[in-house]
């Protein structure tokens, strides 16, 4: 008597190579493209536009806490006044400014000011024109906090980095101060860190660990300007 052909056997095998073939792979995104790079020399302020309006929306990170903020400018003569808002729309009560920032723009150089918390005197100078990738040079003057002033120096060195934001990445002009004090303990030293997209203004700036301002969005480009 032939025995009865069963299928249960060969099923089980097949279900079983089924199971463990590996799930085709499935394709690499598309890589961002990188982006241009940007010149090696900004013959005046028109090439560079340093003082160009940054991203209207931004983070603050102070401290390790990252904050949502709006911009609000005000521009007087040469100087800019750029200051971070959180509830801009005021649901909450009055616009609370969270920081900031004080430039001088000619068009023989953009200098850093002040911060709401310090004032630098002179400003230190960030860019001067012609302005050359690679370019540096020396500072002197006082910091200003309050009634107290310090004595202080800087070496300001600058050069061309790739920043890879959540909004895209960016050719940018990096511009680097290492800040001294004289006479003060803690801190003796801090580091300034500025990023110019040319003709896109100061779009990321770190004024030492504590403060870092980033783009938060990048297809709104409208302002809110003093008195509007």
């Amino acid at each position: 008597m032939r025995p009865k052909t069963t299928f249960a056997l060969p099923l089980l095998l097949v279900a079983f190579l089924v199971g463990c073939t590996p799930p085709a792979a499935k394709p690499n995104p598309t890589p961002e493209p990188e982006p241009v790079s940007i010149p090696q020399e900004f013959a005046n302020r028109d090439a560079l536009k340093p003082g160009a309006s940054p991203p209207r929306e931004a983070n603050l990170i102070l401290n390790g806490t990252e904050i949502p903020v709006v911009l609000k400018e005000k521009r007087d003569s040469n100087f800019i006044v750029y200051s971070w808002i959180v509830d801009p729309a005021g649901e909450s009560g009055e616009p609370v400014e969270v920081e900031s920032e004080k430039y001088f723009d000619t068009t023989d150089l953009f200098s850093f000011a002040a911060t709401a918390q310090e004032k630098y005197d002179p400003p230190i100078s960030l860019i001067q024109y012609p302005m050359t990738v690679g370019k540096g040079w020396e500072w002197a003057g006082e910091v200003i906090t309050g009634k107290s002033k310090a004595k202080a120096k800087a070496s300001v060195s600058s050069k061309s980095d790739t920043l890879n934001l959540s909004t895209g990445k960016v050719s940018a002009l990096m511009v680097v101060v290492e800040l001294a004090y004289d006479g003060i303990s803690s801190p003796n030293k801090r580091e300034l860190k500025f990023w110019f997209e040319p003709g896109k203004g100061l779009i990321r700036r770190e004024l030492w660990a504590s403060s870092t301002r980033t783009p938060r969005a990048s297809a709104d480009t409208t302002r809110e300007k003093e008195g509007q």
